[in-house]
């Protein structure tokens, strides 16, 4: 795995959880990250880490598509019930506890991330359905062999351009056809960029430079707002992109940073985890009445999600991976604790 892959995903990870952190602070009217929706961002960064994995992942390891979705199923999967089932028993007890800024919640769709246009029990779970829908259309090509990637892309990026041409409300249409399939396109083809030639030095950092640029500008200039082509997939995952190539493409110069690569490796327990931190954190402080220390609030929801992330990861997520996948070894070859 490369080591600026695990940066990027310990930066997407912290972009989210900055932006629920945010959230948080503005519903309590604390003012400390006014800019803080440009963290939402850190999705669209996922999703091309993602496409950059996946193609990583099937270079490495030849595999068919039943024991590619298998790994996949192991890898997200048993934490996001897990979490969700902890959902659950809070959503029975005190449903305005869950998806409390508004919405219908189905237990349904949350455990099968089948999007019917309700919000699941953990709110983020809305990324795995992109997530497995990716990995299915993957998958199915996977027969072809070196013709993959290509045959991927065609068909997600066929499925886009016809969600642009048909209009309707239909939330399983709209999702298969959704623009932003086209991220997990982006990984691929940063893929094969990468693969094709090292990019120079000046033009990482020119790369990096521009995309923070654009995404500040994105997130100050109400673009969400406007009719773009593509929608999100181009005012955010393009510049996500580039700072993907940026960032991967300086990998021989990367030193090892034990947080920011622990992060990174604990990145997917900390996505799911951190809204249940932040409401505990949120529900302690104002219980002794500390909601007025705003910098010891940040620090706090920060270090605590981050922390308790790691510790999911650490005794959770992984020994019930590593624990599945030594119930078929054969079957789970294609399984990696890493992606």
């Amino acid at each position: 795995m490369y080591i600026s892959v695990q940066y990027l995903r310990a930066l997407a990870a912290l972009f989210v959880l900055l932006a629920h952190i945010g959230f948080k602070l503005e519903v309590h009217s604390i003012n400390l990250l006014s800019s803080y929706k440009i963290g939402s961002y850190g999705v669209d960064l996922f999703f091309i880490i993602s496409g950059f994995i996946m193609c990583l992942t099937i270079d490495k390891n030849k595999s068919t598509v039943i024991a590619f979705m298998k790994a996949r199923f192991i890898r997200i999967i048993p934490l996001y019930w897990i979490l969700s089932f902890v959902a659950l028993i809070i959503f029975l007890v005190n449903p305005s506890l869950v998806n409390s800024s508004g919405g219908q919640t189905s237990i349904w769709a949350s455990f099968t991330l089948i999007p019917n246009g309700d919000k699941y029990l953990i709110n983020n779970g809305w990324t795995l359905s992109f997530e497995f829908f990716f990995y299915l259309v993957f998958s199915l090509f996977i027969p072809f062999g070196a013709g993959q990637k290509a045959l991927t892309i065609l068909a997600l990026l066929s499925l886009s351009i016809i969600g642009l041409l048909v209009d309707t409300e239909n939330s399983y249409f709209k999702f298969i056809t959704s623009p932003l399939l086209l991220e997990f396109v982006m990984g691929i083809v940063a893929y094969k960029l990468i693969q094709f030639k090292r990019i120079k030095l000046i033009y990482s950092i020119v790369l990096i430079s521009a995309s923070l640029s654009l995404l500040f500008y994105v997130n100050g200039s109400g673009l969400e707002s406007k009719d773009v082509i593509f929608g999100r997939a181009l005012y955010a995952g393009l510049p996500m992109m580039m700072l993907f190539l940026g960032v991967v493409s300086i990998e021989h110069l990367m030193p090892k940073d034990r947080i920011l690569y622990n992060i990174g490796m604990s990145s997917y327990s900390l996505y799911l985890l951190h809204p249940f931190t932040l409401s505990a954190v949120t529900v302690c402080f104002s219980l002794v009445g500390l909601m007025d220390y705003a910098y010891l609030y940040f620090f706090s929801m920060l270090l605590v999600s981050c922390l308790s992330g790691w510790v999911c990861y650490k005794f959770i997520e992984l020994p019930i991976g590593d624990k599945i996948r030594k119930l078929s070894s054969s079957d789970f070859k294609f399984y990696n604790r890493s992606i």
